[in-house]
C-alpha cells in the first residue's frame, strides 16, 4: 500500500460512513461479489483479514486497507482473475458429473458409432443412448 493513497483513502471512508473493521459481507458489497468471493480472495492471500483470527471465526477487514486496495487497478484484475478462475473450475468439476459440456475443458461428450453409448471422450465410460 503507498502512503500517498491513504489521506485519500481516509476523506473517501469518512464521507463512506463506514465502521473501522468491516464483516465479510460488508467487504462483499463494496467489491461487487458474494461473501463466498470474500473468502476466495482470503484464501488466495488478496485480502488480510485483521489479527490472526480462527479458521472457523467471524473475521473482520480494514475499511481503509480495503477502499486503498478497490483504487488498485492491478489488485482489482488480480482479485477478478482469482474469483473467476475459481468458479471455472467449479462449474468444470460439476458439468464432468453430469455429463454436461463446458467450454473451454476436456470435457466433451462423444457419441460412438459402433457400440451406441454416449461417454465422455477421455475414459469411453458413459451411459447407453436413450432411443
Amino acid at each position: 500500500m503507498t502512503h500517498q493513497l491513504t489521506p485519500s483513502a481516509m476523506t473517501t471512508w469518512g464521507a463512506k460512513d463506514l465502521p473501522a473493521r468491516l464483516l465479510a459481507e460488508q467487504v462483499a458489497k463494496l467489491l461487487n461479489c458474494t461473501k463466498v468471493d470474500v473468502g476466495l480472495l482470503v484464501a488466495a492471500g488478496h485480502l488480510q483479514p485483521l489479527g490472526q483470527p480462527n479458521p472457523n471465526s467471524v473475521k473482520f477487514f480494514s475499511a481503509v486497507e480495503l477502499i486503498e486496495l478497490l483504487a488498485d487497478r492491478e489488485w482489482l484484475d488480480a482479485a477478478t482473475r482469482t474469483i473467476g478462475q475459481f468458479w471455472k473450475r467449479k462449474n468444470a468439476r460439476r458439468g464432468r458429473s453430469r455429463g454436461v459440456k463446458v467450454p473451454g475443458t476436456e470435457n466433451e461428450l462423444v457419441q460412438l458409432p459402433c457400440t451406441g453409448w454416449i461417454g465422455p471422450s477421455a475414459n469411453g465410460h458413459g451411459r447407453k443412448k436413450p432411443q
